[in-house]
């Protein structure tokens, strides 16, 4: 009978649980509270970023859940770029089943409550979930106010709005604040104080949003720099955790005057984010973004025939939503007819003379 009896237990390795702690039997010990510390680390600093969003919501003003200097220079370590640059490919990708892009598709319109009247194409109208989220608005959804001296650029929500910049410096949140010109690549003309003011607004594009960006006013585009960067998370809660993320982050940048006689000065931003694929620019298809490998310096294209692009008329896509900044000057008798917080869409005045 001894061929039925079962086979004693056959151990590999020791627990050694038994052995002191220095024990090198003992070392797996170690590997548990290494990674119980990096697991609390990263609890913390989420549920500080989860914070930061609240406070975009109720107090967007504040500025008490920003992060440390230290935290950011982490930040660089994490691999934003590959991520972005791998999502955006996967939700383009044609090989993938057209029912995985639909299935994705539908659960964003769950999930972020997407208002799909409005929208020319449904989910079934698209192979790709990418072409879900560039889908066009009806002509109804997305009307231009006539008479209205500059209106809201995107869909989203304002995270900052400046209603008289005085000096060449933009206030993120309370207690920060950012350079003009490092966020631009471009130094604005000196401002007309007597005659005009300078309005700065910030507006996030969120996920259940249109994606596409439209000329807040008649300008006259002059010249496009694009600057590259990191892709931080520059959604509400990213923008009162990360301290200075719209010039960290990677943006292209558009520079012009005014089409009417006072020829102001109009300045967009057009700044990436996490998860944030190509940025279409119609006006210039040439210009590239989201690099696994980005370049060192800016790339400045100058367009001597300064392209007229009109009031409401499409600029560029997003291929998934970021943020949208927008400098521009104005009579002094003009009034900002939005705060931060307060939801826009395409099109909608935001400044009226």
């Amino acid at each position: 009978m001894g061929l039925l009896r079962p086979t004693p237990l056959l151990r590999f390795y020791k627990s050694g649980k038994t052995n002191r702690m220095s024990n090198p039997m003992r070392r797996w010990v170690y590997h548990y509270i290494f990674f119980g510390v990096l697991g609390g680390f990263g609890g913390y600093q989420g549920f500080r970023y989860a914070r930061a969003g609240w406070e975009a919501a109720t107090h967007p003003e504040d500025g008490n859940c920003l992060c440390s200097s230290e935290m950011v220079d982490a930040l660089f370590f994490l691999p934003f770029n590959t991520l972005s640059n791998s999502v955006g490919r996967l939700a383009e990708n044609l090989y993938l089943p057209t029912w995985m892009h639909h299935a994705a598709a539908d659960a964003l319109i769950r999930w972020c409550k997407v208002d799909m009247s409005e929208s020319v194409q449904q989910v079934r109208d698209v192979e790709t979930f990418q072409q879900f989220y560039t889908r066009d608005w009806t002509p109804e959804a997305r009307s231009v106010s006539a008479g209205a001296a500059v209106v809201a650029p995107c869909d989203g929500v304002l995270l900052s709005v400046h209603s008289n910049v005085r000096d060449m410096t933009l206030v993120q949140v309370k207690g920060l604040s950012y350079g003009i010109r490092v966020l631009l690549q471009e130094t604005p003309p000196p401002l007309d104080a007597e005659r005009y003011r300078r309005v700065a607004a910030v507006i996030h594009m969120r996920n259940k949003d249109f994606h596409h960006v439209v000329a807040p006013l008649s300008f006259r585009c002059e010249k496009s720099v694009y600057v590259p960067g990191a892709l931080f998370p520059v959604t509400a809660a990213g923008f009162h955790w990360i301290p200075s993320v719209l010039t960290i982050n990677e943006r292209l940048v558009l520079c012009g005057t005014s089409a009417d006689r006072n020829k102001l000065p109009v300045y967009m931003a057009l700044v990436g984010s996490t998860l944030t694929g190509r940025i279409k620019f119609y006006l210039d298809q040439r210009v590239r973004t989201n690099y696994l490998e980005p370049p060192e310096y800016a790339l400045h294209n100058t367009y001597a025939s300064k392209p007229l692009l009109a009031k409401g008329e499409r600029v560029a896509t997003f291929n998934w939503g970021s943020s949208v900044v927008l400098l521009v000057d104005v009579p002094k008798d003009c009034a900002v007819l939005k705060r931060a917080g307060e939801e826009v869409k395409a099109g909608e005045a935001l400044i009226q003379c």
